[in-house]
């Protein structure tokens, strides 16, 4: 076992696709996705993240510990090659993970107690009996949801007083940031980052294209956004919100549809996301009568309760 390094980033894209195989046929993982993940503020290689290799130098495993919002909210990440399963590696993670997180979460000096989040596919018996064995309580469901692109995406419709245009670098990543902070409170678990923080987290990417982030503005203020991904298996849509005053007027159906319109001009078959499948704001919803449907089963988030003595 040992650290990773910034030249790793092949390495543990490779291992990470090759679970995502092996359950559902495909992967979109990329080098640039596992880099746009070391990114991550409060994220240290050196400390927050282990790889594993068999005696022949080749990656079976890799965890991860990140502060997701400090001092109380982390998770951790077991991931192991399927052909390395039944060998106590998700165990091992398992246990760096937990002691890493009461290291940081205890030095952090917390007023009360925090939360170690882990997750699991459904379908994954075995990480699913070692959550429980280690005292997990399952809190939420998250779902992937995708939407066929070949046929025609109906054209958006924009409330009154709101104009949508792509991202503009160098220009508009104060008030997207600010906007989607104030829109993101309203889930569960929302990841915190100042704004040179999630500069640098978003910029992180080789295959960043702005033109497929769409941001809708109401006079000089950001009602909503859109953020898309173009990956090897179809377009991703990695965040929509619409802050609180603009919600119930179609402003989020409008991204969605002008996002999907995009990615199929770009010749993308299917868009794709994550949604809470608990999510206060209306999202199933939004997304169910908008074409996107469940069709990869469940992934099941754990949590387990950090003491602050």
């Amino acid at each position: 076992m040992r650290r990773p390094s910034q030249a790793d980033a092949a390495t543990v894209a490779g291992l990470k696709r090759s679970v995502d195989v092996a359950l559902h046929g495909d992967s979109d993982v990329t080098d640039d996705t596992v880099r746009e993940e070391w990114a991550l503020p409060r994220l240290d290689l050196d400390r927050d993240t282990w790889l594993v290799e068999d005696d022949h130098g080749v990656a079976v495993a890799y965890g991860l510990c990140w502060v997701e919002a400090p001092p109380g909210e982390i998770v951790a990440e077991q991931t192991v090659h399927p052909a390395a399963r039944g060998r106590g590696l998700s165990e091992l993670l398992l246990d760096l993970g937990e002691a890493r997180a009461k290291d940081v979460f205890r030095a952090a000096r917390p007023q009360s107690d925090g939360r170690l989040g882990v997750w699991s596919h459904e379908r994954d018996a075995a990480r699913l009996a070692l959550f429980e064995r280690r005292g997990y309580e399952r809190v939420r469901v998250f779902l992937r949801l995708d939407r066929d692109l070949g046929p025609a995406v109906e054209d958006p419709v924009w409330p009154a007083g709101i104009s949508a245009r792509p991202f503009r670098k160098g220009h508009d990543e104060a008030a997207v940031h600010a906007a989607g902070e104030e829109a993101f409170r309203d889930h569960f678990r929302p990841a915190e980052m100042g704004l040179d923080e999630w500069t640098e987290f978003r910029f992180s990417r080789g295959d960043l294209d702005p033109s497929l982030w769409f941001a809708a503005w109401d006079g000089d203020e950001v009602a909503g956004a859109v953020v898309a991904f173009e990956t090897p298996v179809g377009g991703y849509i990695d965040e929509l919100f619409v802050r609180r005053p603009w919600r119930g007027r179609g402003l989020g159906r409008a991204l969605l549809l002008e996002v999907c319109a995009e990615l199929r001009r770009r010749g993308q078959p299917v868009a794709y996301l994550g949604v809470d499948s608990e999510n206060p704001t209306g999202a199933m919803h939004l997304y169910r009568t908008a074409g996107f449907r469940s069709l990869r089963g469940a992934t099941l988030y754990f949590e387990k309760a950090l003491s602050a003595s």
